[in-house]
Order: C-alpha cells, then sequence, then structure tokens
C-alpha cells in the first residue's frame, strides 16, 4: 500500500480562539521496502470566502498556488477565498527513514490565533478554520490533508488573548516557548457566568387599538444548546390575540465599506432556526421556548460582516371584544333530533402584528463534538 499518514485530533473538535490543539499523527510503512519522508509540516489557518461583488482584502489563494509537483508546502493551496491569519508552520519530521511494517508517532500542538471571527458558514461570507499536514516522500510531489476545527470565539470583553512566546528564533526546526497564561480559563468562567445570569425584563405590547399584552424574558443572553424561554399575558380589553407565532432569526450583514458602489445594496440576510405557533384564542396565559441550536454560529462583529439574533413575533389580533367572538349558532342537525350542530363564528375583522426583539448568543463550552481520525496515504 506505501505509506500511511494518520492524523488523529486529540479531545473535541471544537475550540475556543486562543486555545491549544494538539494531534497525534502516525506514521506507518504499509509497504515491502523502506520508504524515506524528506519532511512533513503543518500549519494551522483560517480562509474567508465571499461573494464575488464583495471587496475584501487579504493573501489570497491563487497568489500562492504552485504546480502539483511542487515539493514546497503550500497549506492554502487550491483553497478558495483568502487567508485571514495563520500559525507558523512547524517542521515535524525530517529525512525520516521508515522499515517495512514499521511506524513512528509525532505529537503536533499549536495554538489558534485570537482575535479573529469564529467559524460561520454564512450565504455571504464564509470563515474555516482548518489544520493543514503535509508531507513529501522522497521522489515524490507533496500531499497534504484538511482537518476542518469548529472556532468559538468569546465576547470583545471576555476576549482571551494568546499565550506569551519568546522572541522567535527563526529556525522553523524549533518550537517557540511558550508561558502560563490564565486568560483562556478566566474566559471561559466569565462565559459561563455571563450566561447563567438573569435578569427579568418585561415588555407591554401596544397596538393601534390599544394594549395587546405583556412579554416576559428572563435574560436577554443565551449559549448555543439552551433554550430561549418566555411567556405572554394577554389584556382581553381592546384588542384580542388570535395567533400566535414566535421565531428565531439570525441576521447577516455586510459592511457597506466592502460593497463596490457600482453594486446595488446587499441587504441583509435572514435565517430561521427555531419557531413556535399558538393559537391563543380566549387565552389568558401562555409560554414559548425556542432551542437555540448547537450547530449554528454565535453572536459576532468584525470589520467586514457582522451577526445579529432577534426574536421575531407575528400576531393575528382582531379589536373584536371576546365575547362578540364566542357568538354562535345552534341549529338542529335533523328534523326531530335533539343533536344540534354548533357553529363558530366566520366573518372576523382582523390584521397582522409584527415586532423583532434583538437577542444575544453566546458560545458553548467546547464538548460534545468529536472528529474522526484523518488518513493521509503517501
Amino acid at each position: 500500500m506505501g505509506l500511511v499518514v494518520k492524523v488523529e485530533l486529540q479531545g473535541n473538535g471544537v475550540y475556543l480562539a486562543g486555545e491549544r490543539v494538539s494531534c497525534t499523527i502516525t506514521l506507518t510503512n504499509d509497504g515491502i521496502s523502506t520508504k524515506t519522508i524528506a519532511w512533513m509540516g503543518a500549519q494551522l489557518h483560517c480562509q474567508c470566502s465571499h461573494r464575488r461583488d464583495l471587496k475584501l482584502s487579504g493573501t489570497t489563494a491563487t497568489i500562492l498556488s504552485s504546480p502539483v509537483t511542487d515539493t514546497t508546502f503550500v497549506p492554502n493551496r487550491d483553497e478558495p477565498g483568502m487567508t485571514l491569519a495563520s500559525t507558523p508552520t512547524v517542521v515535524l519530521v525530517c529525512n525520516l527513514t521508515l522499515q517495512p511494517q514499521e511506524n513512528r508517532t509525532v505529537l503536533y500542538s499549536d495554538t489558534i490565533p485570537a482575535g479573529g471571527p469564529p467559524s460561520f458558514a454564512g450565504h455571504l461570507v464564509q470563515y474555516k478554520y482548518k489544520m493543514t499536514v503535509g508531507a513529501q516522500e522522497l521522489g515524490f510531489p507533496t500531499r497534504s490533508v484538511r482537518i476542518p476545527l469548529r472556532v468559538l470565539t468569546a465576547p470583545e470583553s471576555l476576549t482571551c488573548h494568546t499565550p506569551v512566546q519568546s522572541p522567535p528564533t527563526g529556525n522553523p526546526y524549533l518550537s517557540p516557548k511558550e508561558q502560563q497564561n490564565p486568560t483562556l480559563e478566566e474566559a471561559l468562567h466569565m462565559l459561563t457566568t455571563e450566561a447563567s445570569r438573569r435578569a427579568s425584563m418585561s415588555y407591554t405590547l401596544k397596538s393601534t387599538y390599544g394594549v395587546l399584552g405583556r412579554l416576559s424574558l428572563f435574560k436577554s443572553s443565551y449559549k448555543l444548546g439552551e433554550d430561549i424561554i418566555g411567556s405572554f399575558e394577554f389584556s382581553c380589553d381592546a384588542v384580542t390575540c388570535l395567533q400566535l407565532y414566535v421565531m428565531l432569526q439570525s441576521m447577516e450583514e455586510i459592511n457597506e465599506e466592502f460593497v463596490p458602489s457600482s453594486s446595488a445594496r446587499i441587504k441583509p440576510n435572514c435565517t430561521a432556526h427555531a419557531h413556535h405557533i399558538e393559537c391563543c384564542h380566549n387565552t389568558k396565559q401562555t409560554h414559548f421556548a425556542l432551542p437555540v441550536p448547537q450547530n449554528v454560529t454565535q453572536s459576532f462583529k468584525i470589520h467586514a460582516v457582522k451577526l445579529q439574533w432577534q426574536l421575531h413575533f407575528e400576531f393575528v389580533i382582531t379589536k373584536q371584544p371576546p365575547r362578540e367572538l364566542v357568538k354562535a349558532s345552534v341549529t338542529p342537525c335533523l328534523a326531530g333530533s335533539k343533536a344540534n350542530l354548533w357553529q363558530g363564528l366566520q366573518p372576523v375583522a382582523m390584521e397582522s402584528m409584527t415586532w423583532n426583539l434583538p437577542v444575544t448568543i453566546l458560545p458553548t463550552l467546547p464538548l460534545h463534538q468529536t472528529h474522526k481520525p484523518h488518513t493521509l496515504v503517501l
């Protein structure tokens, strides 16, 4: 079969910016002859791809691309878009000879650059973090494998900084020494505290006919995977609510500075993630619970794009009092029968009322998601 390079992430495949990523790389010679690895290197990088009518700046992969037969290591070779951030390339193996059926294990560890966006697969802009491991067998072209990583970022007030490093030596064969930095643990603790903080908020909803009711929420910030719980109390005086519709939406908006003047204005892209619908005629009090999916992106804002979250409410209301809505006609089903046919009031003058309430979605702790081992055959 030849030379097999197996890359396996240690721990979760979800990380917080500023956290260290470690993987185990196993090199196995499955052939019947001796194999020599000229070199093997690894790098972490963040790729940004966007719509063609946007003007974002960065290091494009096209400029760095080179023929496949080259022996150089270009982590973003043939990658769409541009590279926003990357770590220095680390040389893991150099001039390694493996006998038939022999294997060696190498540990690679590096820190995800802080200060960038989280992993985001939007309709206008996408940010993808990857670990690229490349190797070259003597006499053969370079081959590489890319392992996707999901990166979460702490809010600006809880930003964790990268570990302090010693001055670079200029030698790619030597790893820089890092000092202990408790900022990451503090950010995780503050993140948990911020998401668990409760502050009950009430909103009085009014229409052109009068007060509709009151909405109560326990807090305004929620972590990925949590439930957004709210309760309604309808006044049922001047306005009657016939139907309630609540939707959790994300709004992807591009900074106008990155839209060419010749192009039309790009409207924010709205995506629905959860909804709740309820017929609330003759209802004085009700509640809703919307789950925040685990696989969505938190609220964030950078120079080019921002992602905001909101609760979108739609009310079907009428100004007819409830006592008029319950009037019905009762007619006998059959002549001489005691059974009667009840028919509710049909012609109802109603209209819709909408309202958007901003909420903040925070990252969760990097748990409950793993990646399968990735194998590269040379």
